[in-house]
């Protein structure tokens, strides 16, 4: 059961790492709180996201 949490993590943290790379790619405005967030924090938060899901999918492994 733990195995499946720890791949469902990987799964969306690589969703959340491609949606900033193509944010990123595409100059896409996105609004927070009636702000807009520079695009400049977008490589940095793909980046994070992309380990972030390294790290589940090899726990997962490790469990396995």
């Amino acid at each position: 059961m733990q195995n499946m949490a720890l791949v469902a993590a990987g799964v969306i943290f690589s969703l959340v790492a491609i949606s900033h790379f193509i944010r990123a790619l595409y100059a896409v405005e996105v609004l927070m709180v009636g702000k807009i967030v520079p695009i400049v924090v977008s490589p940095f938060l793909c980046i994070f996201a992309v380990l972030m899901a390294t790290w589940m999918f090899i726990a997962a492994k490790q469990l396995h």
